[in-house]
């Protein structure tokens, strides 16, 4: 892509750049002539489309990913993590006992609403530039319009309806300190219409040049149209739309699963919609924050989100060691597809489970030095085929659909060695694609909101596992003994026991958003 690593858009960056969180609606106004300039050629509206992308990950590590790592921690998969630094803004949201003024909370917010009013600039003001042809400014209106639903959908799965806005304009009229929360459907509804006007606006992934990789793509917005029908449990919908990305012929899985998060693959043949990152001392936070955030206190990192044995345990059980040595290391263990460590440490003592995640791992040969945060190659794959494979499989099993259900279920397990019980039905095959889930797309950020949205006779799957008497509170209390988690204490074993689904099936808003609209923006329950 031109490049869509974190380095573009670095002119937008000095446009609505903020080092403290602020609001969407306090955002400095610009001038007439100002945004002009910044559309008075193609390539000036190109650059201004690529600083887009820069919100969609954050422009630091603690903008929007880091709030996407704690969103793991809150669930059965990983633990905080970090037991040697204190740091209770962290942890008390990985615990449930959360902080409703969380920094972290209003990065996101923020974050996204800033990438919400770049494409709502970018919508205003293309469709009237003489000098893009008319394919292009087509392209620049897709790509605006499913990044803007990309932020939406974020933000209606971390706190419910949120003030709609879809126009520069509106930013400018003083009506916007009256914006209210929209309803979620309302919100859905912007997001379904956004992706349907991409889909039909933007090129496939094959009709791109090597170097405009990593742009939305008609697949990418079709995929995340059925991720859409499917939180909303519009099965058939989300049925249709996934096997419409599944038989493009655009996309295939890897036939290596240890190959989806190999340096140099952001966009390979899996890959859906993915950032990559690069390494460039001359620029501060174009590369990867994971490998230091989520590495190991023993190899340089930061040691938060660390995988549980109950994950672990969910490989076991499955025979599943092809997945499992390419999303968990584990301490004193070799890593595997890096020679250079026989013996992983993973500092039990200042780790939680001793467990480091493999996936944003980078292999010590292909270190850049200084190994730092901000400056690490690698991908965040935000879609992956196999992801899409697993929507079809549970829109098509809660459609009726059982045989495709089922044949969704072999692809992706056909790819690691693992057979299938081709007469599943029923509860058992729900549940056999709910794991599948768990296990092939461990550690990717995805698990919260999956708990969140599965129901087991109209109880989310959440209530079950975590609360006081929640499947994984009882495990790590009453049977676990794994020797790392059962000695290091300083992260409470009864981590999720204070979940409440009554309030924490959404994160709290901002309380400096109900501020600054002068209480028209509401709390969630129980915040």
């Amino acid at each position: 892509m031109k490049k869509i690593f974190l380095l573009l858009g670095i002119v937008t960056t000095l446009f609505f750049a903020s080092c403290d969180p602020s609001d969407f609606l306090d955002q400095p106004v610009q001038g007439q002539e100002e945004l002009d300039d910044f559309f008075s050629t193609a390539e000036k509206a190109e650059a201004f489309i690529n600083g887009i992308y820069r919100k969609v990950n954050g422009e630091s590590w603690w903008q929007v990913n880091f709030q996407r790592q704690i969103n793991e921690m809150a669930t059965d998969d990983n633990w905080a993590g970090n037991t040697a630094q204190p740091r209770p803004d962290i942890t008390g949201i990985a615990q449930y006992n959360v902080f409703a003024g969380s920094r972290y909370f209003n990065f996101l917010w923020e974050s996204h609403y800033i990438g919400i009013t770049r494409a709502n600039i970018s919508l205003d003001r293309i469709p009237g530039i003489e000098s893009i042809e008319e394919d292009k400014k087509t392209q620049y209106i897709g790509e605006a319009r499913f990044i803007r639903a990309f932020f939406y959908f974020d933000l209606v799965r971390n706190f419910g309806g949120v003030p709609i806005v879809t126009s520069y304009e509106e930013i400018l009229d003083p009506s916007i300190n009256d914006k209210v929360r929209a309803s979620v459907e309302e919100v859905y509804a912007v997001i379904e219409q956004d992706l349907e006007v991409a889909i039909n606006n933007l090129p496939r992934k094959s009709e791109y040049a090597a170097d405009d990789l990593g742009r939305a793509t008609k697949g990418a917005a079709q995929a995340l149209l059925a991720k859409v029908y499917l939180y909303q449990e519009k099965w058939a919908q989300a049925q249709a739309m996934a096997k419409t990305v599944m038989d493009s012929g655009e996309y295939a899985l890897e036939a290596d699963f240890a190959d989806l998060y190999r340096i140099g693959n952001a966009h390979g043949i899996e890959s859906i919609f993915a950032i990559e990152f690069i390494n460039n001392p001359t620029f501060q936070d174009i590369g990867g924050q994971f490998s230091i955030t989520n590495g190991s206190r023993g190899d340089r990192g930061w040691g938060w989100g660390s995988p549980t044995s109950d994950l672990e345990n969910a490989f076991l059980s499955e025979g599943d060691n092809i997945r499992l040595r390419s999303t968990i290391i584990k301490h004193g263990e070799p890593v595997f597809g890096d020679p250079a460590v026989t013996e992983f440490d993973g500092k039990p003592s200042e780790n939680k489970s001793g467990r480091t995640n493999r996936k944003y791992y980078t292999p010590v040969g292909e270190r850049p030095e200084p190994y730092q945060r901000g400056q690490i190659p690698g991908q965040y794959i935000h879609i992956r085929l196999a992801d899409v494979i697993l929507f079809h499989a549970e829109a098509a099993y809660f459609n009726g659909d059982a045989s495709s259900a089922r044949n969704s279920l072999k692809l992706v397990r056909d790819r690691v060695g693992l057979s299938t019980n081709m007469s599943l039905s029923g509860d058992a095959l729900r549940d056999a694609i709910w794991k599948e889930r768990r296990l092939e797309m461990a550690l990717e950020q995805h698990r919260l909101y999956d708990l969140r949205r599965q129901k087991i006779n109209g109880v989310p799957r959440i209530a079950l596992i975590l609360g006081p008497n929640g499947s994984f509170v009882k495990y790590n209390t009453e049977e676990s003994t794994d020797p790392f988690e059962t000695t290091n204490l300083l992260e409470s074993q009864d981590s999720g026991a204070l979940f409440d689904p009554d309030i924490h099936m959404l994160w709290p808003v901002p309380p400096r958003e109900i501020q600054l609209s002068r209480g028209n923006i509401t709390q969630n329950p129980g915040y």
